[in-house]
């Protein structure tokens, strides 16, 4: 390895190495980059790729002047080489060094290789001048030196937005947790009035918010902050209904038959209260006397909409039952959700009820 000192390191000496295999060139470009850089300049000279590769990793230049041929490799393969070393350089708190590929003739299809490759620029040796060398190394080290800046703030940026992610996941934990501590106050205090009428109203408000509480639940587990996937949703709140209400096993069969629905916070909370209202609605009503049967939560998106029904095969609705104007403050809530929603709610009664509420994609 040659060593050209000019100057003891300083702060504002540039390291260079060229990796050329003729002794005379390593020296040409030596003394004429010393009359653009002065006392500034390190300089460091390898005749073999291989060799300029072990330099690099013990020096940590600034620039690189690469030859296109070398005995032992091509520059292209010392780039490729280089770029699988750029954790060695940020080991060293260094960055990895600007690159000017030199090449003895005019061939603009190598330089574009050479570009897309990780050099920063390309020279000619035989339009080769003093102040044309400095100035394509300083238009060099300017085009590293923002690729640096760039690469240090998407990391700045990537380690900003990690931690924000890792801020609002403790968010929905906790919020879950502080819902879940709600929904059992909720239990015990319907459990201390047995079974009448507030008691029921109690435990319908324990599901709601049970329900809330899967939806942060969700949020936190999955990688993705933004959505909650409806389909996943209503599977886990069926089960919970089920549970919940005490159905023996077999009695009263669930359903879910939905294509994934992410949607965001401010939709899926409504939606899936919407879901909790009217499962819970057919759960209670549908299958009086222990009668046996099934509910199928169903749908997906279409034109634009996407539309979800919650179907049983049991008694029916009771005569007189309004769906504009229900008596029920579960219908009310559905209502008012699907409102909030900018969406259209419709039932069907027949051989069992289904309830389809629909609104759009976006």
């Amino acid at each position: 390895m040659e060593l050209f000192f000019t100057t003891p390191r300083r702060l504002n000496t540039m390291k260079l190495l060229m990796v050329d295999d003729s002794e005379a060139e390593r020296r040409l470009f030596r003394i004429l980059l010393e009359e653009s850089l002065g006392p500034a300049l390190e300089f460091w000279g390898e005749s073999a790729g291989a060799r300029g590769l072990e330099t690099c990793r013990a020096v940590a230049p600034d620039c690189i002047l690469l030859s296109y041929k070398l005995p032992d490799m091509t520059g292209l393969d010392f780039l490729a080489r280089l770029r699988s070393d750029e954790g060695v350089f940020l080991g060293q708190e260094a960055a990895p060094p600007a690159v000017v590929m030199v090449t003895p003739l005019v061939d603009e299809a190598l330089a574009v290789t050479a570009m897309r490759a990780g050099a920063q620029d390309y020279l000619i040796k035989d339009r080769m001048t003093p102040e044309g060398l400095g100035s394509v190394v300083d238009r060099a080290m300017q085009k590293m030196s923002l690729i640096r800046q760039i690469k240090h703030e998407r990391d700045r940026l990537s380690a900003s937005l990690a931690e924000k992610e890792v801020l609002l996941r403790e968010v929905h934990h906790r919020v879950k947790n502080n819902l879940q501590v709600i929904a059992s106050l909720l239990r015990l205090q319907a459990s201390a009035f047995g079974d009448g009428a507030l008691s029921a109203a109690l435990r319908e408000s324990q599901h709601r918010v049970e329900s809330m509480a899967l939806i942060h639940e969700q949020l936190y587990e999955t990688d993705d902050l933004r959505d909650v996937d409806l389909a996943k949703h209503a599977s886990l709140l069926l089960n919970n209904l089920l549970e919940s209400y005490g159905i023996e096993s077999g009695r009263i069969e669930g359903h879910v038959s939905l294509e994934p629905l992410p949607l965001g916070v401010d939709r899926a909370i409504p939606a899936g209260l919407i879901l909790n209202e009217l499962i819970s609605n057919a759960l209670k009503h549908a299958f009086p006397g222990g009668r046996r049967g099934s509910i199928w939560v169903e749908g997906g998106r279409g034109k634009g909409r996407i539309a979800v029904s919650v179907r049983d095969d049991g008694v029916g609705l009771p005569r007189g039952v309004e769906l504009r104007r229900p008596k029920s403050l579960g219908l009310e809530i559905v209502n008012i959700l699907t409102r909030q929603l900018k969406g259209e709610l419709v039932v069907e009664s027949g051989a069992g009820t289904a309830f389809i509420f629909s609104f759009p994609e976006t």
